[in-house]
């Protein structure tokens, strides 16, 4: 419907007054993060410590961004350069990367609502507020915490944004009103290019432009009179369909490709399997994460920052889930055939049309979330995040129209503005209390959901309230309170987190936790935790084990292999913290080993150039000493 005939039927400024209500929840919710912090888990790679994006907006950046298709193991050059646009316009602080995060899903909610209107417009018996309160639950739901008060999902708030804005472009460009259509037809290619740039999973839109256009001709249609459905079913264009979804495919095929070579060629990295668990595992997996998004989609409880899979177990309320959602399809298709069985001839046209737009609404939830699954890629060890459910879950409050619109507004008669006119039914009571108070609810537990994200400690410290095995937040929490001089503390979760699962980086932060401590019975313990960076001291492990492994050799007295592992921890292309420790221990494994004069440089250079004031006065007494016994041993 065009803006001028909604202006004049009043739904125009309606839509624009609950937008702007849209907007103001938002706010109320999100607000908060502008006092955040960066999160270490992804957000300095992809801003303050990411060469091409760190320093803000230039065309060399800006070619770096598109060029670069291994950064990350994901190519996303609308994501960064939304970064890079933050830093220039803003600085460097994270409050600011927040806000924008803030202000993107705001925009989001309010195409959501005008993609709701869009769908409904064709049923006067769904009212505006429904489509509010619906697009309201969806953007205050807990599980959008995630996507909107993490910085580096950024990339999930872009590509939904350009992903809605194709959808509307596309249901204006199928009217083909005018020449309009046109420019609408540009918009839906731009906006899908657009989403490809921001994340890869845009790969999804020919199945929501499926979902989307099934739904519309549904609701468009079922309720006309056979002789209409007939002769208006050739302005459908079925060419002009067939053609622009053959596009979107190919362009979804090269993007997906594009994926995938960035998923196992990751810069910096060996090249990984696309596939790193079997297929039924990876099936079973998928099964899982889509009953725990089913389950806390309707009950918000255990919500938090880096969902792990357990190795060995199975979360109960994924298999509920999985369950209830089972259930719940196979009970709406029994209750449609029945109903189609028993409703007379006439009117089983538009209960095949309502079963049809079931199945496009389990399109879309299906297609936005299989390419993070874990089915198709490498993600199969892991694939649950609340930010993956970020498009999928839009399919909840489309349900919600269709189903509303189905069973029709029960509500006291109102009689038409003409006279004698036939009566028109309003808004249920019922249903708009009952959504109000879903609302409210959700909002009340997505505070706090929110308010964990100020910092690592915060947002870890919540996920191992609920899953306490959970390695990566053990692992970050432990590093976090050695960096406070917790040490004992620290030591015992990094352990407990190498214990549930090994990796390169938390064997780096135990070896280097043990190393600060410095008892007699750690300098052992850090060999043992480091006997696979010893057989192969070119693995990355951000140069933390490698100076741990120097050290524990250095008090040994083996100091050829302090030396070698000292120098390749200095060298180390992830470290990104001061070497001066590392370097007068090299000093003193050369000097020792024999390399006198190379030790005597680097001595000299901790003494002037380290800025540290405590290794200065230990450089400038080893350098007086050797001024009278330049051969002697020196012990760290």
């Amino acid at each position: 419907m065009k803006f001028c005939e909604h202006l004049k039927s009043g739904r125009a400024a309606l839509v624009a007054a609950a937008s702007i209500l849209l907007v103001l929840l938002v706010w109320a919710l999100f607000r908060q993060t502008g006092d955040f912090e960066f999160l270490r888990l992804d957000d300095h790679d992809y801003t303050y410590r990411c060469e091409f994006v760190k320093d803000g907006l230039s065309w060399e950046n800006v070619r770096e961004a598109f060029t670069n298709v291994r950064h990350g193991g994901i190519w996303m050059p609308a994501t960064y350069i939304s970064y890079m646009c933050d830093i220039t316009l803003f600085g460097s602080g994270a409050g600011a990367h927040h806000l924008v995060n803030v202000g993107i899903h705001a925009l989001n909610a309010v195409l959501l609502l005008w993609l709701l209107v869009s769908l409904a417009a064709k049923n006067a018996k769904v009212a505006k507020i429904i489509l509010f309160l619906l697009a309201a639950f969806w953007a205050l739901h807990p599980q959008r915490a995630e996507a909107v008060a993490w910085i580096a999902s950024r990339k999930e708030l872009l590509c939904a944004t350009f992903i809605l804005g194709g959808l509307l472009c596309w249901l204006r460009a199928r009217r083909r009103e005018g020449w309009g259509w046109i420019p609408a037809l540009v918009g839906t290619y731009a906006c899908f290019i657009l989403a490809c740039m921001s994340k890869p999973t845009a790969m999804c839109f020919p199945f929501l432009v499926l979902a989307v256009e099934r739904i519309r001709h549904s609701t468009a249609d079922s309720r006309q009179p056979d002789d209409i459905r007939h002769s208006t079913a050739g302005n459908h264009h079925f060419t002009f369909y067939t053609l622009h979804f053959t596009l979107f495919l190919l362009l979804a095929a090269a993007t997906g490709a594009l994926a995938v070579y960035s998923q196992t060629h990751p810069e910096g990295h060996a090249v990984r399997e696309l596939f790193s668990a079997s297929l039924p595992w990876r099936l079973l997996n998928a099964a899982v994460a889509v009953g725990l998004y089913v389950f806390q989609m309707f009950i918000p409880a255990g919500i938090h920052l880096d969902y792990r899979a357990v190795p060995g177990g199975w979360p109960v309320q994924g298999l509920l889930g999985l369950g209830v959602l089972a259930v719940l399809v196979a009970g709406a298709w029994w209750w449609m055939r029945r109903r189609i069985r028993r409703r007379a001839e006439q009117d089983r046209a538009s209960d095949c049309a309502g079963l049809f737009c079931m199945g496009a609404v389990i399109l879309w939830f299906f297609a936005a979330l299989a390419p993070t699954l874990g089915i198709f890629g490498s993600f199969g060890e892991h694939a649950r995040a609340d930010r993956f459910l970020y498009l999928p879950a839009m399919a909840l409050p489309i349900a919600g129209v269709l189903l509303y619109g189905a069973r029709g507004a029960r509500a006291l008669p109102v009689r038409s503005p003409r006279r004698g006119g036939p009566t028109t039914g309003t808004t249920g009571i019922l249903p708009v209390v009952g959504l109000v108070v879903v609302v409210a609810v959700f909002f009340a537990v997505a505070y706090p959901v929110v308010a964990s994200y100020r910092t690592d400690m915060t947002a870890f410290t919540r996920t191992l309230a609920v899953d306490p095995d959970n390695w990566r937040a053990l692992a970050h929490v432990g590093e976090t309170k050695c960096a406070a001089g917790e040490l004992d503390e620290g030591i015992d979760m990094l352990r407990r987190s190498r214990a549930v699962l090994a990796r390169d980086a938390t064997d780096g932060k135990l070896a280097y936790a043990l190393m600060r401590r410095g008892r007699a019975e750690d300098w052992g313990e850090i060999t043992n935790v480091c006997a696979a960076v010893a057989a192969d001291s070119s693995r990355d492990v951000r140069g933390q084990a490698l100076e741990a492994l120097g050290t524990a050799e250095l008090v040994g007295r083996d100091w050829h292999s302090a030396a070698l592992h000292l120098l390749l921890s200095i060298q180390a292309p992830g470290r990104h913290y001061s070497s001066a420790d590392a370097i007068l221990k090299l000093a003193f494994a050369q000097h020792n080993g024999g390399r006198r004069a190379e030790a005597r440089k680097l001595f000299e250079w901790v003494r002037d150039s380290s800025g540290r004031e405590d290794l200065a006065k230990r450089a400038r007494e080893v350098l007086s000493v050797l001024e009278y016994s330049p051969r002697g041993m020196l012990f760290w």
